[in-house]
């Protein structure tokens, strides 16, 4: 299995989520290539892997800047190439997987929700099936928030994500690794 393993990463957070799944895509023997999106400019063809892990941190109910961006010139690329259509018809056998790290001050987890649907649209639009989708608590960096991570609604998440978070996200990528194989589990994502 080909595995692209897309993430922007302000604080670490992200990052240590990516490297995660890069592990178990190549503890599960698949070909992965891991990208931090923010420190590289370049464009990739979206179409030409069977699995692309994508991820980013929240801000403000969105994937952070570095990824808006990338997702923007993605997009772009895709329309003067024509291939986002109406109707986006589906391509069998490409499968994407959009997570974000969050802290969640607020009101937890459904500020994960609308970054995780917008990145997932990228893949929507192009025919790629979104066949999961993650949120993963990640603690404030910065000094002047990290308050927040002992007053929000998550509880205390400092030191988030911490190895159970980490070992979740590893079982996590292997069943999804593992069910994409199965032809029965993938004849019903499609």
């Amino acid at each position: 299995m080909n595995i692209l393993n897309l993430y922007a990463s302000l604080n670490g957070q992200t990052e240590k989520v990516a490297l995660e799944i890069e592990r178990a895509c190549a503890d599960a023997g698949c070909d992965v290539k891991t990208i931090n999106v923010g420190k590289q400019d370049l464009e990739l063809d979206l179409l030409r892997n069977d699995l692309t892990f994508m991820g980013s941190g929240v801000y403000t109910w969105l994937p952070g800047k570095r990824m808006l961006k990338w997702i923007d010139r993605q997009l772009a690329s895709a329309r003067d190439r024509n291939l986002i259509l109406p109707g986006s018809p589906r391509l069998p056998g490409k499968f994407a997987c959009v997570y974000c790290t969050y802290a969640g001050p607020h009101t937890g987890e459904a500020e994960a929700t609308p970054a995780i649907k917008y990145m997932g649209q990228l893949f929507d639009h192009l025919g790629v099936t979104v066949a999961d989708e993650w949120a993963i608590p990640g603690a404030f960096v910065p000094e002047n928030k990290r308050h927040l991570n002992t007053s929000g609604r998550l509880g205390n998440i400092e030191g988030r994500p911490n190895e159970h978070d980490l070992m979740q996200v590893r079982e996590r990528a292997r069943g999804l690794i593992e069910s994409l194989r199965s032809p029965a589990a993938n004849e019903s994502l499609r």
